[in-house]
């Protein structure tokens, strides 16, 4: 891994966080208008999938030098389908907080996965995952008060939430190899999102938004949360793999208390900003291993001759 491919990879896993960290601001806004959660995960890929592929029509992406995976594409579209469902579905069962800290139990699943399947990852790396966990529960201070109750389906949705974006990082790491196509690749699998919510259509009628603000809302989930960040996230994996990248995405919940700090007025605990500390500490962490290690072996031939 080289210092561009590092510093280029950060700031795609970057804007893809800052893409979905808006994301809990356009759902609140669509659900006050009377959209439920099938709804809005249709109406989001309905307009989200021509888009993408208006992206890749306007850029005039260029065709892989080999064939891109379609069918396994549309099965990453399928987790990220289920990604959306399980969240949608969570959050109605189970406080915000809780399920925050339970879905972001993801970036050490990646690291698992990436462990059992031949990727090591250096000691730094496990070092940033720790923080970055720590910092987690810190910036979520009330998560314990989520767990009291009859909430077990919640609990569950979270984690399985987390599970399926873990594998959909894997996946795109491992399909994606050695692809140039990237914004093709990523059409496809927002193609096979669409797929999975539009079969849901038949089991309910599909509401309508009735507002022209429900309407802009739906608009900014599906380019700024949806077909920004995605494309942004499996550009990111390929240059930084799938472990970087889930703890480096961990910085945005931090984002969204900016956000609500910045734009709805909600103050900030101490815990809060010192867990956010921790998460942006264990991105300087992993940046500053990779320019080291970058150096180092820029200095290797130098000391030889």
């Amino acid at each position: 891994m080289n210092d561009r491919n590092q510093r280029d990879g950060t700031i795609f896993i970057l804007l893809s966080a800052t893409g979905y960290s808006f994301f809990a601001v356009w759902v609140k806004n669509i659900q006050a208008a009377g959209l439920g959660a099938l709804d809005i995960g249709f109406w989001r890929f309905l307009i989200a999938a021509p888009l993408f592929w208006l992206v890749v029509f306007l850029r005039r992406a260029p065709l892989s030098p080999r064939p891109l995976p379609r069918l396994g594409l549309l099965v990453m579209g399928f987790f990220l389908a289920m990604a959306a469902l399980t969240a949608f579905f969570g959050l109605e069962r189970i406080p915000a907080n809780t399920f925050i800290v339970l879905f972001y139990t993801y970036p050490a699943m990646v690291a698992v996965f990436s462990l059992f399947m031949g990727d090591r990852l250096p000691p730094v790396d496990w070092l940033a995952l720790a923080l970055t966990i720590v910092g987690i529960a810190l910036t979520v201070p009330d998560f314990g008060a989520g767990l009291s109750g009859d909430n077990l389906t919640g609990v569950i949705l979270a984690l399985v939430n987390a599970l399926v974006v873990a594998v959909y990082f894997i996946l795109s790491s491992r399909l994606l190899r050695g692809h140039t196509a990237v914004a093709r690749a990523s059409a496809w699998s927002i193609t096979g999102t669409f797929f999975i919510m539009a079969a849901t259509v038949p089991f309910r009628e599909v509401q309508t938004p009735s507002s022209a603000a429900a309407w802009a809302n739906l608009l900014a989930l599906a380019t700024i949360s949806t077909v920004m960040p995605v494309f942004a996230l499996n550009s990111g994996i390929q240059k930084v793999g799938a472990a970087r990248a889930a703890i480096i995405g961990t910085i945005e919940p931090i984002q969204t208390l900016l956000w609500t700090f910045l734009l709805l007025g909600e103050q900030m605990q101490p815990a809060q900003v010192v867990g956010g500390t921790l998460i942006l500490g264990s991105i300087v962490l992993l940046q500053a291993q990779s320019l080291l290690r970058t150096r180092a072996q820029r200095s290797r031939p130098a000391e030889s001759g």
